[in-house]
Parts: C-alpha cells; structure tokens; sequence
C-alpha cells in the first residue's frame, strides 16, 4: 500500500513546475534514453522532489540532492552538492540509473520496475534476486522500491498529460 497520495504528488509536481526543473528533468531523460516519469517516480519516492541531503546514518548523511545519489556511488558529486543547484542532481542520478539499466539489458532484464529497483538495491542485488526467482524488490528498501516507482511514474504521466499543470509535453505537441 502506497505511503502518498496523488495529491501528494500533484503538489511535488506543481512545486517542481514552479522551481523551473521540469526541462532539467527532460533534457536528462532525453540524453540517457529514460521515461521523464521513471526519474520523477525516483525523484519523488527518494526526496518528495526536494534538492536536500539525506539519508544520515551513524551521523554521516549518505544521499545528496534530489534523486539521492549516494556518497558511495558518486563521493566527487556528493562533495560538491549544492541546495541551491538540482540540475547536477538530476544529472548525475539519471547517468548512474541509465548505467544500471544498461547492466540490467546486457543480463538481458528489460523490466522498468527492475530498474527502478536497481537504482535503490544495486544492479547486481537485481540480478541476484532475478536469478534465484525472487521479486526485483526482494532487497529493497521497504521490499517495494521498484513497484511503487512504478506506481508513481503512473501518476506523473498523468501529470504530465493534462493541460494546464505546468507540463512542456502538452504544450509543444499542440
């Protein structure tokens, strides 16, 4: 059961509307070949569309901006983070995700939801999990990552659909 509502997320997508990151949003989606969706899913589950540090602990936060690229992952991106700058964090979380995706193909997993997990467990946690029979989202965090990725993709396609919401697809199809 989803811990959000759609309201919840039409307000993450005003605000991000507002803020003026959509086309951030788009233009990585474009560069690396993703669902705009898939990363606003990402986006919102990790942060609620906020570009902020997170995910501290034993008092060292592990996750910067708004796609939560973890110190692990990216400690040179993680370093020079700045609240004031969510391109770079669109950026970078969309190349590791489209680096994981690309692992995902070549293991011959083309699943969305599987992706999505893979951003949050690791590719190889995916597969892992792919080869024994288990759900991608066998070890995730709350065991649910990828299906509710996916759950709020649904959403902002929507979203992103309507007239009047701030969307640019809308927009320049008329």
């Amino acid at each position: 059961m989803a811990n959000w509502t759609e309201a919840q997320l039409e307000t993450q997508w005003q605000n991000a509307v507002t803020s003026g990151w959509i086309p951030f949003f788009e233009a990585a989606a474009q560069k690396h070949n993703v669902p705009v969706e898939l990363l606003l899913g990402i986006a919102s589950r990790e942060t609620n569309m906020r570009n902020i540090q997170g995910d501290f602990r034993n008092g060292v936060c592990h996750g910067y901006g708004i796609m939560q690229v973890d110190i692990g992952t990216d400690p040179e991106f993680c370093s020079s983070w700045s609240a004031d700058d969510v391109q770079p964090s669109i950026d970078c979380g969309t190349q590791i995700l489209a680096g994981k995706r690309d692992y995902l193909l070549r293991h011959g997993i083309t699943e969305t939801r599987a992706i999505a997990a893979a951003y949050n467990t690791g590719e190889g946690n995916v597969v892992n999990s792919i080869t024994h029979g288990l759900d991608p989202d066998h070890t995730t965090t709350g065991g649910d990552y990828g299906r509710d990725v996916m759950a709020r993709m649904q959403v902002f396609v929507r979203l992103r659909s309507q007239p009047g919401l701030g969307n640019t697809a809308a927009t320049t199809a008329s």
